[in-house]
């Protein structure tokens, strides 16, 4: 990991541009937001590098589309700025999320992941459930899931 690596909290509102300049550039602005981004519970990461923002990742309590342990989360929003990746940030990030799900009893994480990403995810204990499948505006995605105990990675 980088030394000038720092996750830390931030709200929807310091994730939001970044999230749309990484996942959604030409998307439309309602799809930048989530409808649990204001919610108590919801977390937000951040990842910098020195005081460069380069990363971002939300999580939010959510059931995932196929029966699992309980109480589950979902993961969105997670980007890394192409200038920082491969330096740790999107493990951190995942970490930081991790950690937080752990502290609120959470069981399960899941997200609906690109087909590009899906060695990152692998790398750090995710497994596919189901067939691929397109979502608008992203391409083709994957339902990932891995359990929260035992986070650190």
């Amino acid at each position: 990991m980088n030394a000038s690596l720092q996750v830390c909290r931030l709200t929807a509102r310091e994730v939001i541009p970044l999230r749309t300049t990484i996942l959604r550039p030409h998307a439309p602005p309602e799809s930048h937001t989530f409808p649990d981004d204001e919610a108590p519970e919801s977390y937000h990461a951040g990842a910098f590098l020195g005081n460069v923002l380069v990363g971002v990742a939300s999580v939010f309590r959510e059931e995932p589309p196929f029966e699992a342990i309980s109480p589950a989360w979902r993961l969105r929003g997670m980007g890394v700025a192409a200038q920082a990746r491969r330096k740790g940030c999107g493990r951190s990030l995942v970490n930081n999320c991790l950690d937080y799900i752990e502290s609120q009893k959470g069981a399960l994480l899941w997200c609906n992941c690109r087909v590009s990403a899906l060695p990152f995810y692998r790398s750090l204990g995710f497994q596919t459930y189901g067939e691929e499948f397109i979502v608008p505006i992203s391409g083709p995605h994957y339902v990932m899931w891995r359990p929260v105990i035992g986070s650190q990675l």
